[in-house]
């Protein structure tokens, strides 16, 4: 394949894939999500290496491979952040589920119009909310997330598109150089 566009824009897609979809799927299968989304976006830092210069394939694998990882997650929190209706509901009860590594609390949760929510919560028991009122950001689409812990990553979610963009503008401001020279 020569031409380098196509497989910049099937890398571009598959990262916008790993955000939309790990925020539709459930939780215990982000990582089916994950691997094929992982693996196409591999495809930008190989087409950017035919766009630009070689070497600006390492910058790029290191931006395409933990930026996608990290927003399976977190863009599913952003864009609840900003999609998603906040709406008052009461956590009945909260459980400890077991696990290997982090702890995860499951809130059992009933909103006014009698929806009954499981919302799993990673991390130390800070992290754990009391029985009572809380505020639950809901989505017809998406999985619902606690509101009070809704902490996702400003400097990735911002972070891996602007480290996009500039490796682009890096890699057709050498290839324009390189072509301005054989002209």
């Amino acid at each position: 394949m020569r031409r380098p566009t196509p497989l910049i824009v099937i890398g571009l897609a598959a990262i916008a894939a790993a955000v939309v979809l790990g925020a539709i799927v459930p939780e215990q299968y982000e990582l089916a999500v994950l691997i094929p989304c992982g693996l196409l976006s591999l495809a930008f830092a190989w087409g950017l290496g035919k766009l630009g210069p070689a070497w600006l394939v390492l910058p790029a694998f290191m931006v395409v491979i933990p930026g996608t990882a990290v927003l399976v997650s977190d863009g599913h929190r952003a864009l609840m952040d900003v999609l998603a209706t906040p709406q008052t509901c009461v956590i009945n009860s909260v459980e400890d589920l077991p696990g290997p590594d982090n702890p995860a609390f499951a809130h059992h949760i009933t909103c006014p119009d009698g929806a009954e929510l499981r919302i799993v919560v990673l991390g130390e028991q800070d992290k754990r909310m009391q029985p009572g009122p809380a505020t639950v950001l809901r989505h017809p689409v998406m999985r619902p997330l606690l509101a009070d812990r809704n902490d996702w990553s400003d400097e990735w979610v911002f972070g891996v598109p602007i480290a996009i963009f500039l490796l682009l503008m890096c890699a057709t401001t050498l290839r324009a150089r390189r072509v301005m020279r054989q002209a």
